[in-house]
């Protein structure tokens, strides 16, 4: 299981990266009215937010394996509630998109992917803390 805990930061960025420039590309793209940014800023965002489950399950398994958590229960609480509140407000940003095609489905829709950047960013946070600060899963950079 300590498999998992150590694919996990080497895969999260892919997903971090496509929503990140999804979200930014995307508000960019409709304050300017560019409808190519947007849509290639809606491209990352749909790509990310599939990609993210992939990485929550890995994450979850990974974090079954770790021992003497203690030290950093804090900060992986904050990990993993910021992962679930990534993953709950990409969803709703979805689902709007999808049922809600008026003006009010859009401005719900561009506040829950801004929610959504904020969790990634915090969610990418108490991860790099884990990591470098904690050294979570221990040696995951070593042969």
């Amino acid at each position: 299981m300590t498999f998992f805990a150590k694919l996990h930061p080497l895969i999260v960025h892919f997903p971090v990266a496509l929503l990140t420039s999804g979200v930014v590309f995307e508000i960019y793209g409709s304050l300017k009215k560019d409808e190519v940014v947007e849509t290639a800023g809606r491209f990352n965002t749909r790509l990310g937010f599939w990609c993210i489950f992939p990485v929550l399950l890995v994450g979850f398994l990974g974090m079954l394996s770790l021992n003497n958590t203690e030290k950093f229960k804090d900060y992986l609480a904050n990990h993993l509630s910021y992962a679930f509140l990534t993953a709950g407000a990409f969803i709703v940003a979805m689902v709007v998109s999808r049922y809600f095609q008026n003006k009010f489905g859009r401005v719900v829709y561009f506040l829950a992917l801004s929610a959504g950047l904020f969790c990634v960013i915090n969610t990418g946070y108490y991860g790099g803390e884990l990591v470098h600060r904690f050294e979570v899963p221990g040696s995951a950079w070593t042969p």
